[in-house]
């Protein structure tokens, strides 16, 4: 692996191993990836192997158990996915986007890192026993079916891959794993869903959660599989049959095991389940129980909103379809009865991926034109959490400052603090007051 950076002070640095260097082995072994390092590293004795050049050198180290050598390096090279499931969200992406989002990520050091679900169709032995060396859990597996002869025909599988040996193999080695099923009426339901659900009840000592979630379809599936849309009658239906679930498994574990997202609920028009029913939410980041958090955060913050803004002040929150009804109930509702607020929320209909995906997290630039363009937006737009990336993009590479000028409004994406809300309301009315303050331009 290639040294990025050397921190000065610490001991890599004062051993002489400088930027551009490569680390070949440690303790004898050779290093994959920066999570391999950072496991040796905590060892108090350590062996480096280091090139530079064509030149080699050995540095023996000893050191506090923990103490980081001061190394960074190279970014790891991301393992992609072999399947091709028929459903898969990257076929369906329009032309046009940025690179990355037509790749399909199947790394599992990203599962552990980060959450990210992957199928583990291409964990061989080696992959597995790294996993539980290295204690690399949990992991987020996408199982979607157990069945091998569906499974072959959802995921592309020209053998079966051995998903629920693998899920054995890691049970039975002490890794926690929480899992997913993207559920596609007709294929992996009915019969076949409760077949896949007891199959995972199985190692529910270690699989600590299932979460089933639509299939998620765009108008750009050119030549792909027909796939079923889920409606609300279909997701009313799921939701009794998973709900039963619930109860026999409460009864036998204490926990509800397997969960509908939230966008059955919605889809159904059925009240949200409390809170507890979601067993510390697990899978928060799948869009299981993220409405029902957002809303107690909500309630919760909601208790220290002033009575009375100082100015008459316009907000307006943008959102997508799936969510506008319980933001205009709640949200909506409760932000109105601030004095000298005036709140309307803006459905933003997805004009990039079609007007079937209704969640707001996909909303681009084209999206917020689209529906925005032209309009007064008041004093500040509020954008959904997590619409841009790491480095700041939509889905379209479009930036919030970019928005702001075309739209022409002030614009903050939510991070979960409404308070933060109102602190940006309140610097617009700052500003504006301070407009009146200008000398006037006319002679």
């Amino acid at each position: 692996m290639k040294i990025t950076a050397v921190e000065p002070s610490g001991i890599a640095g004062e051993l002489g191993i400088r930027e551009g260097d490569e680390l070949l082995e440690v303790n004898g072994r050779r290093v994959l990836d920066s999570i391999d390092y950072r496991f040796h590293e905590s060892d108090a004795r350590m062996t480096l192997k280091v090139a530079r050049g064509g030149d080699v050198t050995i540095f023996d180290i000893e050191k506090d158990d923990g103490e980081p050598l001061g190394l960074e390096f190279e970014e790891m090279r991301v393992l992609s996915c072999g399947n091709d499931c028929i459903f898969c969200f990257v076929d369906q992406n329009p032309k046009g986007l940025r690179r990355g989002l037509y790749f399909r990520d199947g790394d599992y050091r990203l599962s552990f890192m980060y959450g990210n679900y992957t199928t583990m169709t291409n964990a061989g032995p080696a992959i597995l026993q790294r996993i539980i060396d290295q204690r690399l859990s949990p992991q987020y597996i996408s199982v979607h079916v157990t069945d091998p002869a569906v499974r072959a025909r959802l995921m592309g599988l020209r053998k079966y891959d051995g998903i629920l040996e693998k899920i054995a193999l890691l049970h039975d080695n002490g890794i926690d794993m929480h899992t997913q099923i993207v559920l596609c009426p007709g294929i992996n339901d009915g019969a076949i869903l409760e077949k896949t659900v007891r199959d995972l009840f199985r190692f529910r000592k270690r699989v600590v959660s299932l979460a089933v979630v639509p299939v998620g379809l765009t108008d750009h599936r050119f030549g792909l599989s027909a796939l079923a849309r889920i409606d609300g009658a279909y997701a009313s239906r799921l939701l009794d049959t998973v709900e039963a679930w619930q109860k026999e498994f409460r009864r036998k574990i204490r926990r509800g095991f397997v969960y509908p997202s939230d966008e059955f609920y919605l889809l159904a028009g059925r009240p949200l389940p409390p809170a507890r029913a979601y067993d510390g939410f697990p899978q928060i980041e799948n869009g299981v129980g993220l409405v029902r958090s957002f809303l107690g955060e909500f309630r919760a913050q909601s208790a220290s909103f002033p009575a009375r803004l100082r100015r008459r002040t316009r907000l307006t929150l943008a959102t997508g379809e799936l969510a506008a009804p319980f933001l205009e109930t709640t949200v909506c509702g409760r932000l109105g009865r601030i004095g000298n607020l005036d709140v309307r929320l803006r459905v933003v209909p997805n004009v990039l991926f079609g007007r079937s995906v209704t969640v707001a997290g996909l909303l681009s630039g084209k999206c917020l034109y689209s529906a925005l363009e032209g309009e007064d937006c008041g004093d500040l737009l509020l954008l959904p959490p997590d619409i841009v990336n790491a480095d700041g993009l939509l889905l379209d590479d479009v930036t919030l400052p970019q928005v702001e000028e075309r739209l022409r409004v002030p614009v903050l994406m939510f991070d979960g603090d409404w308070g933060a809300v109102l602190t940006a309301l309140k610097g617009s009315q700052r500003r504006h007051d301070t407009r009146h303050l200008l000398p006037s331009s006319t002679p």
